[in-house]
């Protein structure tokens, strides 16, 4: 069964960072939280997916990694209302 469904918080929560990064931040630096914190909601979505081809995902995976995207998706909303 896929559970790809799971990604929809990462995508989001990655397009917040990257809006930031650019309309906020001005692109100035790649060692900017927003651009770290993007890599890094991308880095564990590819995690996700990698896992799931070779099949080592465990049985509640899907849960966790929608917990922490939905965390991620939760910190990139703040992150777009602080000045």
């Amino acid at each position: 069964m896929s559970h790809t469904y799971v990604l929809v918080p990462f995508v989001i929560a990655f397009l917040a960072f990257i809006l930031r990064f650019y309309a906020r931040e001005n692109a100035a630096s790649m060692l900017n939280p927003s651009f770290l914190l993007a890599a890094l909601t991308t880095m564990i979505a590819m995690t996700f997916l990698a896992l799931g081809v070779v099949g080592l995902l465990p049985a509640f995976a899907a849960l966790g990694f929608g917990a922490i995207g939905a965390v991620l998706l939760v910190i990139a909303v703040a992150r777009l209302f602080m000045i």
